[in-house]
């Protein structure tokens, strides 16, 4: 399923929700100002930067993560020639408190959280829909070295680590994203669907970009 969502305004700090609903609509640009922010994988000199939009409980992002990512990691990340910028984009209010977590634990373990959010995706929701939430998301924290329920509580509700998430979501504003999984491969916008679907799809069409870079030939 591709979650949808679209901002009627800037997210307010206290709540930093999104409310589903509307189409995915994007429009290419040919780049950014200012630092860039988000979670960086790889070379920052790769010829491509991929940037991903996306949200822990949304399964199209799971699907990506676990099925097409893997490849994309070894093939391209790893042999320097791909840049991957993962960029959280909250679209419920479940999404926040999550990210926070992965946030808090420090940059060298963020990504160990976002693994741990993807592989347990389903009994969060499902926690989270019968109403302990907070219970699914504390047992992760435990796991990657928050281990009181104070600690947890001071991380989730961090004004500057959702300042932070705020900032990043922004980023997609000159890319018209509305939802998840979106991705941003050297300045156009490619949403979660036709070749970009598979590992071997997703691939070819970075085999091309990379063909057609003067330094890769």
């Amino acid at each position: 399923m591709f979650f949808t969502t679209r901002r009627s305004a800037l997210i307010a700090l206290s709540a930093l929700a999104l409310t589903a609903c509307g189409d995915n609509t994007a429009t290419p640009t040919a780049g950014e100002s200012g630092p860039m922010l988000g979670h960086v994988l790889g070379d920052e000199n790769a010829p491509i930067t991929l940037i991903e939009y996306a949200s822990p409980t949304c399964g199209a992002c799971k699907y990506f993560h676990d099925e097409v990512q893997p490849t994309i990691k070894e093939n391209y990340v790893a042999t320097g020639k791909v840049k991957f910028v993962f960029r959280e984009f909250p679209i419920n209010q479940l999404d926040v408190p999550a990210y926070a977590l992965a946030r808090c634990v420090g940059k060298d373990k963020y990504f160990d959280v976002v693994d741990d959010l993807f592989e347990r995706q389903s009994g969060i929701i499902e926690a989270a829909n019968q109403g302990v939430m907070k219970a699914a998301l504390f047992a992760i924290a435990q796991n990657h070295g928050i281990k009181t329920e104070a600690e947890f509580d001071a991380c989730v509700n961090n004004k500057t680590i959702r300042q932070d998430l705020a900032d990043t979501v922004a980023t997609g504003e000159q890319y018209n994203i509305s939802g998840t999984p979106t991705f941003v491969i050297n300045g156009k916008v490619q949403k979660f669907e036709g070749k970009y679907r598979t590992a071997e799809g997703f691939s070819e069409e970075l085999d091309k970009l990379l063909a057609a870079d003067p330094a890769e030939q």
